[in-house]
C-alpha cells in the first residue's frame, strides 16, 4: 500500500502537473507541498481536503483507505478539466434512471434548438 506522499507524487505525475502547479492550485507554498510529497511534513486536514478536491479523489483514497483507483467520473472530470459544478451535474445526471435521462436530453436538445433558432432570427 502506498503512503500519502507516494499517492500525491503518483497523482501529480499522472496528471502531468508540476509541483508549482499543484501548490498554486491548492494555495500553499511550493516548499510545503514538496515536504508533503517527500513525507517530511504531516498534511493538515485543510490541505488534505484541498488536495482531494484538486485531484477529484476522496480523502480516503489519499489516505490509503480505498483499494481501488479513482472512479471513472473522476478520470473524465480531470481529462475534460471540469469544474466542481460540472462534475456534480454529470454525477447527478448519471444517478437518474435511464428514462429520466432520455427525457432530460430531449428537453435540453429542444431548448438548445429553440435558442439557436431565436438567435438566427435576430
Amino acid at each position: 500500500m502506498l503512503d500519502i506522499s507516494e499517492k500525491l507524487k503518483t497523482l501529480r505525475k499522472n496528471h502531468n502537473y508540476t509541483i508549482q502547479a499543484v501548490a498554486d492550485g491548492i494555495g500553499i507554498a511550493v516548499r510545503t507541498y514538496q515536504n508533503y510529497e517527500y513525507g517530511q511534513r504531516e498534511i493538515s486536514s485543510e490541505a488534505l481536503f484541498k488536495l482531494a478536491d484538486f485531484y477529484h479523489v476522496t480523502t480516503d483514497y489519499l489516505l490509503g483507505r480505498e483499494t481501488g483507483e479513482p472512479e471513472p467520473l473522476n478520470d473524465l472530470s480531470v481529462q475534460f478539466n471540469m469544474s466542481a459544478l460540472e462534475k456534480k451535474i454529470l454525477d447527478n445526471y448519471l444517478a437518474l434512471p435511464k428514462n429520466m435521462r432520455t427525457d432530460m436530453m430531449g428537453f435540453l436538445h429542444k431548448s438548445v434548438k429553440e435558442v439557436m433558432e431565436e438567435s438566427n432570427n435576430d
